[in-house]
């Protein structure tokens, strides 16, 4: 949880600034990128038509405010295989024509603001707030995509969030969690654990933990 709370910081603050440290302008047209169980992003009111590579990048530059190295993004998309400089640089400059040109070309950083579901979802647990984490955190990151850098991030989240749940006092995170992890037994042990002998809810936890036997 110490990385997740630096993590997060750490998105806060890139979020409130650009990569020169100026802050941002509040008027920009907005971005929202979706990709928590799903892969979407509109900016302005219109979905732009993007690439799963360039889904990719934007995510991670939406989770990493400060940017990216060049080489260190690469290797983050790419991991060991074989690509060439070319079409790395296409598929980034295919992502900064349809954002408008707000991608910074020497260190890769978005440069204006972008709101994200997942970096919601990094604030809340910042926070302590648990059950927005939860609310907002309707699956795993860009599920689809094999990137070493989404990969990373997907599993960071999700242990993110799974750990909060059991250091959590109230029954209803660790139900809420279960649903969508029904053979997860520790989540189910713990719901029972916090819920009262007369609790109703312990008849959902006891069948779910039944059914991981």
């Amino acid at each position: 949880m110490a990385t997740v709370r630096g993590l997060a910081s750490a998105v806060e603050a890139g979020l409130r600034t650009g990569t020169s440290g100026a802050p941002l302008p509040t008027d920009a047209p907005g971005l929202r990128l979706t990709c928590l169980g799903a892969e979407d992003a509109v900016r302005a009111g219109s979905r732009l038509r993007l690439r799963p590579r360039q889904l990719e990048i934007l995510t991670l530059l939406a989770l990493e405010p400060e940017g990216y190295a060049p080489e260190r993004l690469r290797a983050s998309l790419y991991g060991d295989r074989p690509v060439t400089a070319s079409t790395f640089k296409a598929e980034i400059s295919h992502l900064r024509r349809a954002l408008g040109g707000t991608v910074a070309t020497r260190r890769y950083a978005l440069t204006a603001p972008v709101s994200c579901d997942a970096v919601d979802v990094l604030r809340a647990l910042r926070r302590g707030d648990t059950g927005t984490a939860l609310r907002l955190y309707r699956g795993p990151l860009l599920p689809r995509s094999q990137a070493p850098g989404i990969e990373e991030w997907r599993t960071c989240l999700e242990v993110a969030v799974r750990e909060a749940v059991l250091t959590s006092d109230r029954p209803e995170h660790a139900l809420r969690y279960g649903e969508r992890a029904p053979y997860d037994t520790e989540v189910h042990r713990h719901a029972l654990r916090l819920l009262d002998a007369g609790d109703a809810r312990r008849a959902i936890a006891t069948g779910r933990l039944a059914s991981t036997a």
